[in-house]
């Protein structure tokens, strides 16, 4: 019994920046652009266990001057489920457990900042002009033995506070 394609998708929020770097954007005419890649479960077998996916989210700069830039990175709960406990959806209504993780080790889950850590990303001491910053998620579904065979998906919103 094999699962024919889990994803999980992230929708990205960029917030409003401070008032120090909006006066700086405003002068230069800075932009950004936040991208994620899907937590992709290919080929997902239920009978395998527990199973673990990796995705990137990237957050690319135009326009800047900031000294040392950093950023919190906040991940919400999903469609279904909570942050502590997320939820994958098939179009049958069949739930697959799943959460989003800060390390390889599944050891923190990423969230909010209220339930779940949040990660702080930062690059470089001082940026003039272009600044990318890319971060690696991880995943891990957890089927269970009622789990049924089908697409699953997710969509988590992830907000970027600079």
């Amino acid at each position: 019994m094999r699962l024919a394609f889990i994803c999980l998708v992230f929708t990205c929020v960029w917030m409003a920046p401070t008032r120090a770097d909006a006066l700086l954007c405003g002068i230069l005419g800075c932009s950004c652009t936040v991208t994620a890649t899907p937590l992709d479960f290919d080929d997902f077998n239920p009978l395998d266990g527990a199973q673990d996916a990796e995705g990137q989210i990237e957050v690319d700069c135009t326009g800047l001057a900031e000294l040392h830039p950093t950023m919190v990175v906040r991940m919400q709960s999903g469609t279904w489920g909570t942050i502590s406990s997320r939820k994958m959806r098939s179009s049958a209504g069949d739930l697959l457990n799943y959460n989003i993780y800060t390390t390889s080790q599944h050891s923190v889950v990423w969230g909010n900042g209220t339930t779940g850590s949040t990660v702080t990303v930062s690059g470089g001491l001082l940026t003039l002009g272009h600044w990318r910053v890319t971060r690696a998620v991880y995943g891990l579904a957890a089927p269970t033995a009622a789990t049924k065979p089908g697409n699953y998906s997710d969509n988590v919103v992830v907000r970027i506070d600079w």
